[in-house]
């Protein structure tokens, strides 16, 4: 009898146990499509955007996107509207767990002087993808990660984190093909700030978070700009805009970056909660007085960002 009692003691203690485990963990890896991939550009039956033909305001968030209170407000980007399969050609339907992908833009396409754009108006600028112009952008407010309303220039990924949609045990890969070039390489000072980064000639961070709603600092993951895979000279004194750098450099007002591809991986297992990745365009060390007006020197006749700035060219989000 006592073992008998024992045994069944045991079964009931195992069954309870069971029926008490937290639903997620029971849902490890979730069914269905795996994989999108987004074009960063208005091209007709190509790219995964519609020309938009103003900058978005300020608006409530939406449910139910994370943070949705019915009056938190946050600064929307660009939506994504068309979604491809991985070879970038097979349109498919936008995955359940992607609730949202967008780029932050501050001119309408075409704009003169454009800062964040799809393709500017300068003969020289790369047309249609999504760009920032570091030429156009020292009047633009910069981003200091306190917050969603107050980033103006990001690509920004919103996701669904039910564990049905992502499974507990699962992590996104970010596949980011880009152009970024600078100037000069990454920092050769001199700067009145004591912080590194202020030496920099553009700076992007990585943040993530629970909520688009956020209103203290970000959580900041990692850099994404520097490096920079090309420049016009790669030294230079930086005393002047007349000094380590010769204009010939930038011939064509454009160095021709190489198109980069960086992978970075979001750990979501390890925090459930993360439902939006922001890459935030931080600050630059360009200025429209000098000794920081480089930009006017060399790239006089152009907004190109291929004289400094950035092109996304496309992003690819896996679940892994």
């Amino acid at each position: 009898m006592v073992g008998l009692t024992a045994c069944e003691s045991m079964t009931g203690t195992t069954e309870t146990t069971v029926a008490n485990a937290s639903s997620a963990s029971l849902h490890r890896f979730a069914s269905g499509l795996k994989a999108v991939k987004i074009i960063t550009s208005t091209t007709t039956n190509v790219g995964s955007f519609a020309v938009p033909t103003a900058v978005p305001a300020a608006t409530p968030v939406p449910a139910p996107f994370p943070g949705n209170d019915g009056t938190a407000l946050y600064q929307p980007g660009v939506q994504a509207v068309n979604f491809y399969d991985l070879d970038g050609v097979t349109s498919i339907t936008k995955p359940s767990w992607l609730y949202d992908f967008q780029l932050g833009i501050t001119d309408a396409p075409g704009t003169t002087g454009a800062c964040a754009t799809f393709g500017g108006a300068g003969s020289q600028d790369v047309a249609e993808y999504y760009r920032v112009s570091e030429k156009d952008c020292p009047n633009t407010s910069i981003a200091n990660g306190v917050g969603s309303s107050m980033d103006p220039i990001f690509m920004r990924v919103v996701l669904n984190r039910d564990y049905t949609e992502i499974g507990s045990a699962e992590n996104l890969l970010m596949q980011i093909e880009y152009q970024a070039n600078g100037l000069r390489l990454n920092s050769d000072g001199p700067s009145s700030s004591t912080f590194a980064e202020d030496n920099l000639d553009q700076l992007w961070k990585i943040f993530t978070n629970s909520t688009l709603s956020f209103a203290t600092n970000g959580n900041p993951f990692s850099v994404f700009v520097p490096p920079n895979y090309a420049s016009c000279q790669a030294g230079g004194t930086g005393v002047g805009p007349n000094t380590g750098i010769a204009a010939t450099d930038c011939a064509g007002n454009q160095k021709g970056a190489p198109i980069t591809v960086k992978q970075i991986i979001i750990p979501l297992s390890a925090s459930p909660t993360t439902s939006v990745i922001q890459l935030s365009r931080m600050k630059s060390r360009q200025s429209a007085t000098a000794p920081y007006d480089y930009i006017s020197s060399f790239c006089p006749n152009s907004d190109s960002p291929l004289c400094l700035g950035v092109v996304i060219r496309s992003v690819t989000l896996m679940r892994i």
